[in-house]
């Protein structure tokens, strides 16, 4: 495998165990989905659907959180790179892209169209606000955008075994994903 080539899903150059650690967690999710839902009366289409949203949504949370990913994202691209791939690269597009809680609010019994269109909305919105805000507030702001949808989420009917989605939704696309690594930080006196 050539050293240098592109790794949409880890960043260029994530180690074997970085790999790993993203998909035992992604691993460890599905195991508890299956145990929570195991009752829940989804469809074979369902169950594929849920377990797959579990690999992408949980696993991506640390895979978007590796240095290697977010250097990956945050770093310019080549003058000659296509307009689609620019998209894909950009976090507000990026997010754009993850429409699953849409898909989840109309395919899973207890969702409805609203509830889909408020989490993919606030994920937008804040990988729109990270985007936009200073260097010294993404990561604040981020934060802010996860505590509001894990105190919102338990508050709102959603669709059944499937209320997890929400915060792990914003963990990755608003906080892992959409906030770079930070340079401004205050530098911190080192004692002799």
């Amino acid at each position: 495998m050539e050293a240098n080539r592109r790794d949409w899903l880890f960043g260029t150059g994530a180690t074997s165990t970085e790999k790993l650690l993203a998909h035992a967690t992604a691993t460890l999710g599905a195991l508890a989905v299956t145990v929570a839902n195991r009752h829940a009366g989804w469809a074979w289409w369902q169950w594929l659907l849920g377990l797959s949203l579990v690999w992408d949504l949980v696993g991506g949370v640390v895979a978007n959180g590796l240095d290697t990913a977010k250097s990956f994202y945050h770093s310019p691209l080549p003058a000659d790179t296509p307009r689609s791939i620019r998209f894909v690269h950009h976090p507000v597009g990026f997010t754009g892209l993850h429409i699953q809680p849409i898909l989840v609010g109309f395919l899973f019994p207890g969702g409805s169209w609203w509830w889909g269109v408020l989490w993919y909305g606030l994920a937008l919105a804040g990988a729109v606000a990270v985007g936009a805000a200073p260097e010294r507030l993404q990561r604040p702001i981020a934060l802010a955008t996860v505590a509001v949808g894990a105190m919102l989420s338990p508050l709102l009917p959603g669709p059944d075994g499937l209320s997890w989605l929400p915060v792990v939704l914003l963990l990755k696309l608003v906080l892992a994903h959409g906030v770079p690594e930070g340079k401004c930080a205050p530098q911190r006196a080192t004692v002799a």
